[in-house]
């Protein structure tokens, strides 16, 4: 696939984006809530998950990364530049642990480490919706997902190609405003910082 001058352009925004805002992803919570549920977004160091209450008990997490780095362990430093740079095969990752019930048992749902849990509040419906979505993928989905034991999670092939403007950090800052978050500044290096409802 050829680098484009208008993929060169676009590259260029967003790295001047990045540094303007100084990669934080400011996170204002939704005010108001009829039935608030607890949620966690999880801040592994370099990427980060969500965490949803499972509607059979315990807790679920979904994570959003590039196929051949996630599923298939190819982490050299050529395979991480170009999946950044060009977009490529990307996977949905979720965990079901009906055994967990608060963060201080996430250790086990998150094998790779945890650098913060940040526990918000979010609208029960929201949180329904954003569950069938991603739900969804693994249910139309024809073949087994590809459990990856590094990091606890089945992954599924997910349908928006992964590189610099749709990585991990970013997909989870979506998800974050599909349940109602107010998602400022960027995410893109994991730094998270959890402001006061307006």
């Amino acid at each position: 696939m050829r680098f484009t001058l208008t993929r060169r352009r676009g590259l260029i925004v967003i790295l001047s984006v990045l540094l303007l805002t100084g990669c934080v992803g400011r996170v204002v919570p939704p005010t108001s809530l009829s039935e608030p549920v607890e949620i966690h977004l999880i801040d592994h160091g370099r990427h980060a998950s969500l965490v949803l209450p499972h509607h059979q008990g315990g807790m679920v997490r979904y994570s959003y990364g590039e196929w051949s780095w996630y599923v298939e362990g190819r982490r050299h430093l050529l395979a991480g530049m170009m999946a950044l740079l060009w977009p490529t095969r990307s996977g949905l990752g979720r965990g079901v642990h009906d055994d967990v019930s608060s963060p201080r048992e996430f250790s086990r749902l998150a094998p790779e480490g945890l650098m913060h849990v940040y526990t918000l509040e979010a609208e029960s419906e929201r949180v329904e919706a954003l569950q069938r979505k991603l739900d969804a993928y693994f249910d139309r989905e024809e073949g087994d997902p590809v459990y990856v034991e590094e990091f606890g999670l089945e992954f599924v092939p997910h349908p928006r190609a992964y590189w610099l403007a749709h990585q991990s950090n970013l997909a989870v800052a979506r998800w974050l405003r599909q349940l109602g978050f107010e998602v400022e500044g960027s995410a893109w290096l994991s730094n998270w910082r959890i402001e006061s409802s307006r």
